[in-house]
């Protein structure tokens, strides 16, 4: 489980995020929704210690963000906005395999694990590729396939869709369900989209800086997407 406790988080002078109280549980698919400047990739970034709380906490399985980043990065997993912000390597399967390489994991472990992440997501095509001749769809693949490969209990996604063209967007929403119902993985999908929430099944509303909604999908009103600034 993750335990966000009396968040608040200032940049600067802002105040960005105000008493942030969530309970984000095991293998649950929850959307965080907001209009543009609500904080809620900030708040994201809080999930697995890119960013440090002003005060409160943040405890991912027991461990707290601040006393065991090293850790909780282990656990959470961050998909950026643009996937070329954590594509490090030119090649495709060495970029996979650039976390492993870093935990010291063993040359043939990692071969094995990186094969078996190309396989579950249908790119294997794309092992001897440039990161830089590929399509933004599978530049994204990539990326996922890079935070698989660490094993991660829960996955941060923010806002996956913004940069795909239409059957790129239904791929990626599909395997991230996919994640979810099949490996059990925890989802944390960031959004401003109401067509990127439909296979969640608990809804954080972001007003300015704080949570105005948490709940089920099907007890989001109309009312609620309107003070959050979001066409209903």
């Amino acid at each position: 489980m993750i335990q966000i406790k009396n968040l608040d988080f200032r940049y600067e002078d802002e105040l960005v995020l105000k008493n942030i109280n969530l309970e984000l549980k095991d293998g649950a698919y929850t959307a965080i929704i907001g209009a543009n400047g609500s904080g809620k990739t900030t708040l994201a970034k809080h999930l697995n210690a890119l960013l440090m709380p002003t005060k409160g906490s943040v405890i991912v399985d027991n461990i707290d963000t601040k006393k065991d980043p090293f850790n909780v990065r282990k656990k959470v997993g961050f998909v950026f906005q643009n996937p070329e912000d954590q594509l490090v390597y030119s090649i495709v399967e060495e970029d996979i395999a650039f976390g492993l390489e870093n935990l010291g994991m063993e040359t043939n472990e990692i071969k094995s694990e990186v094969g078996g992440v190309m396989r579950l997501l249908d790119i294997e095509y794309l092992a001897k590729k440039n990161v830089n001749m590929i399509s933004a769809g599978q530049k994204q693949l990539a990326a996922l396939a890079g935070i698989l490969a660490m094993n991660p209990k829960y996955i941060v996604f923010d806002e996956p869709t913004t940069l795909l063209d239409n059957k790129n967007k239904k791929n990626i929403m599909g395997i991230i369900s996919k994640l979810n119902k099949k490996s059990k993985i925890g989802i944390i999908l960031v959004t401003n989209l109401l067509s990127d929430i439909k296979y969640a099944e608990n809804i954080v509303v972001m007003g300015k800086n704080c949570i105005i909604f948490n709940g089920k999908k099907s007890e989001l009103s109309k009312k609620i997407l309107e003070k959050a600034g979001l066409d209903a």
